[in-house]
């Protein structure tokens, strides 16, 4: 899938100057956010062939632990560790070193440390986010109990956001990038409230690229690439061929 995005001439640019209206990439390129929902490895998980977390390795490098027969192992078979080794193979697939978003949840820790009350897990995640953010990585999030927006109460939303920068403030430093769940978009005064709490970036989801700003508010869609889309080969054609990339072993 990277080596098809890369070949039909997109470029990797950081969401950030997304928002701002300050996007470069190489001439003949097209700019695209990669961003990728619910880092945590969740620990249901286990035993459907993913990673259990992310993890800093001797070499610094960002790599996905997998529990194996008899104990684990670092493999790169994750999004991070794959576009970072696709932009060390093609510079033109990055403009100014940016990678993607990452967006977080935090009812079950942060990037699979499930116990953060932990002092050695806190100092594995703070090393991880450093490793992220020097390399290009950008870090939002996605609500602390993946609510949604759309049907929740104002009193639940801001007790949810409360619990999430309680949870990171200390772990990821700032964020002010917020990934709407479900793609739920919130009313007019959720969105507000989700602001006055440093969320200045916020992103929904829909089949068309657009950016606004409301209520001081970037909101800009996403295109969502998974099942769904699969089952609309034509919606991804864009960007990549969905023959090409589903493994035909894969349930449909």
């Amino acid at each position: 899938m990277l080596d098809q995005l890369w070949r039909n001439g997109w470029t990797l640019v950081d969401p950030r100057r997304v928002a701002a209206g300050d996007v470069r990439v190489p001439r003949g390129r097209k700019p695209l956010v990669l961003q990728e929902d619910d880092v945590n490895y969740y620990g249901y998980f286990a035993g459907r062939g993913l990673a259990t977390r992310l993890v800093v390795d001797e070499r610094g490098r960002v790599e996905a632990e997998e529990h194996v027969a008899g104990g684990s192992v670092l493999t790169d078979d994750d999004v991070v560790p794959l576009v970072d080794e696709m932009v060390a193979a093609h510079a033109d697939f990055s403009a100014d070193g940016a990678k993607g978003l990452l967006a977080l949840t935090g009812y079950e820790g942060l990037f699979g440390e499930h116990d953060l009350s932990d002092p050695s897990a806190r100092d594995r995640v703070t090393s991880l986010v450093a490793a992220l953010r020097a390399t290009g990585w950008v870090l939002a999030s996605h609500t602390f109990g993946h609510i949604n927006l759309a049907r929740d109460s104002l009193a639940v939303i801001a007790r949810d956001t409360a619990r999430w920068k309680q949870l990171t403030a200390k772990l990821l430093g700032p964020v002010d990038i917020l990934v709407y769940p479900f793609g739920a978009r919130p009313t007019a005064t959720g969105r507000r409230l989700l602001r006055d709490q440093g969320f200045s970036v916020q992103y929904d989801i829909d089949t068309r690229p657009w950016r606004a700003i409301e209520d001081g508010v970037v909101v800009m869609s996403r295109r969502h690439v998974d099942g769904y889309a699969f089952a609309e080969p034509t919606s991804m054609a864009a960007f990549f061929s969905v023959t090409a990339v589903r493994d035909p072993r894969r349930p449909r």
